[in-house]
């Protein structure tokens, strides 16, 4: 692929990529790990809602530090700090059995982390590139994270074990540190004022950045096919999978069906490289939704961790192609440079704020009805995908520029 002859690129998608890597095996041993020793479901969730809820709270704030600061400066910050308290935690798990809130912590930790770095992460590729070249290295990055989401789980359900969860923390912190190195690489931005700004200034930055995207009627569609994923997949992925995974039997096939969902969403990502984006992007959204509806209901009645990787392999590509790619390609080229960090905090938004929601529903459910709480999972996303079909502008979203 052309765009990963730029250097810069290059260099920034491989750290990103090992940081993936890290966090997806993190993940599968943090799920495991609470479900093995406390065998409940709540904790699990509880511990997430730690991750979930600080990010939340402080998304906005962090797409404004990013505009007034730069992307390249928050990553290698949020880096630092996540590799360092990750080290700590890796100690600890070495000394002896980490307790419930020793997990609490790190999760606080990296939610906080998290609400600065995803803005960042989102806004840092158009300094990478050409804008022309967007589509491509938005393909390219989303290749690196479904490969991560393929090789991570296997990583973390091997690691666990053969060794332990303390390898796990350790190999997470270290694949931090290599990406707050390989950040350097990007260019570096002109500093917007000397001065820390007035929480007036912050408060009036932010309003500016929610104001832009109040007045597309684009983005409001957008937002409202985020928040439908988002309450869709965030309990399954989070709570919904791990208790498939304790019937079907362990780590192991936990980390299959993760596995299947990227090796899927890699299949699509590749695809879109190679293809382009379709043309009319809001009938294959549309469709999409109505599938990922069919898809949540049928996972709670599979009968084996196999069949649920199939079906994830499935619908990821899907997934992949109409959306984790078009997205972005769409919002760094809609969006001003310098309002780009407050628009992805926006757009990241429903991310954060129902998170916490879906894991909280559909932890309960779940709990209860593992069939029951998957149909409830589908809910979301076939009510969002019924309101766009009878949406003219929704039908006719496209991603050329000249139509949106």
């Amino acid at each position: 692929m052309a765009v990963l002859r730029r250097r810069r690129f290059a260099t920034v998608m491989v750290g990103e990529g090992l940081s993936m890597i890290g966090d997806a095996a993190f993940e599968i041993a943090l799920a495991w790990t609470i479900l093995r020793s406390t065998g409940s479901v709540a904790a699990l969730a509880g511990v997430l809602l730690f991750h979930a809820v600080p990010r939340g709270v402080l998304l906005l704030l962090g797409g404004a530090v990013v505009d007034r600061r730069s992307p390249r400066s928050v990553m290698i910050v949020t880096h630092g700090l996540r590799a360092a308290a990750l080290a700590v935690l890796a100690v600890a798990a070495a000394s002896g059995p980490l307790a419930l809130w020793q997990l609490a912590a790190l999760a606080l930790t990296m939610g906080v982390s998290a609400a600065f770095f995803g803005p960042a992460s989102e806004s840092i590729v158009p300094s990478l590139v050409e804008e022309d070249e967007l589509a491509q290295a938005n393909a390219v990055r989303g290749v690196f994270e479904q490969t991560s989401l393929i090789v991570g789980p296997v990583i973390g359900g091997a690691l666990i074990t053969v060794a332990g969860i303390w390898v796990v923390v350790g190999f997470n912190a270290l694949t931090f540190a290599v990406a707050g190195l390989t950040v350097l690489a990007a260019p570096r931005t002109v500093r917007r004022g000397a001065k820390a700004p007035s929480a007036t200034e912050i408060l009036r930055q932010i309003a500016e950045g929610i104001g832009h995207a109040r007045r597309s009627h684009e983005v409001r569609l957008v937002l409202m096919v985020i928040s439908a994923a988002t309450l869709s997949y965030s309990g399954v992925f989070a709570v919904g999978l791990p208790v498939l995974a304790t019937s079907f039997g362990g780590a192991g096939t936990l980390g299959l069906m993760v596995a299947g969902w990227g090796a899927g969403q890699l299949t699509g990502a590749l695809t879109a490289a190679v293809t382009g984006l379709p043309r009319r992007w809001g009938l294959l959204i549309i469709g999409m939704t109505l599938v990922e509806a069919a898809m949540f209901t049928t996972l709670g009645l599979v009968p084996s961790a196999w069949a649920a990787a199939a079906l994830l392999f499935v619908v990821g590509i899907g997934v992949a192609y109409s959306s984790d790619v078009a997205l972005p390609t769409f919002i760094q080229t809609q969006t001003p440079s310098q309002l780009l960090g407050r628009i992805n905090s926006v757009i990241g938004l429903p991310r954060v704020v129902f998170e916490p929601v879906s894991i909280t529903i559909l932890g309960l459910a779940l709990s209860r009805s593992a069939s029951w709480g998957f149909a409830l999972a589908a809910l979301p996303v076939l009510v969002a995908g019924t309101v766009l079909a009878l949406d003219p502008r929704a039908r006719a979203l496209s991603t050329q520029p000249a139509v949106l």
